[in-house]
């Protein structure tokens, strides 16, 4: 695809989804959203380009470690966020059981300060899903997270 048809398609994606998202109230985050998820659409866009490497790595090292920062920033975002909505469905179901495993739990009173919260509840999910190790020090999916996936 030409680059010129790429910018196009992604200034009409732009424009569509911003009509929605003004109409809703939070304008500022969800426009910002909309406007990652476009450029990460443009930038995988160019992935299997025989020069795609160099543009991350070596002298444009700098474009690299944007991408490395910006993650861990999207990802601490999305982890309190799920971490919240985690925290608000247990208390919607008067903690009739807990969803989150007992590793998630331990690991997440044993870092954070504070527990229940977003950010502590973001962290067991993940520990309970496997993406994060454990206090025993490994990855493994436990609890209702791993339904069907051994």
């Amino acid at each position: 695809m030409e680059i010129r048809e790429i910018v196009k398609k992604h200034l009409n994606s732009i424009m569509n989804e911003e009509e929605h998202i003004s109409e809703t109230g939070t304008y500022m985050a969800l426009s910002n959203l909309v406007q990652i998820k476009n450029d990460i659409e443009l930038i995988l866009s160019f992935k299997n380009h025989p020069e795609f490497p160099k543009l991350v790595t070596g002298e444009h090292a700098w474009a690299g470690d944007h991408i490395t920062t910006s993650k861990d920033d999207i990802e601490e975002v999305a982890n309190f966020i799920q971490g919240y909505m985690e925290q608000k469905n247990l208390s919607e179901e008067k903690k009739k059981g807990s969803k989150l495993c007992s590793r998630g739990l331990s690991a997440a009173k044993s870092k954070f300060k504070v527990y229940p919260s977003a950010y502590a509840n973001g962290y067991a999910v993940q520990v309970c899903k496997g993406k994060i190790k454990g206090l025993d020090g490994k990855k493994r999916c436990s609890g209702s997270y791993c339904s069907g996936k051994k």
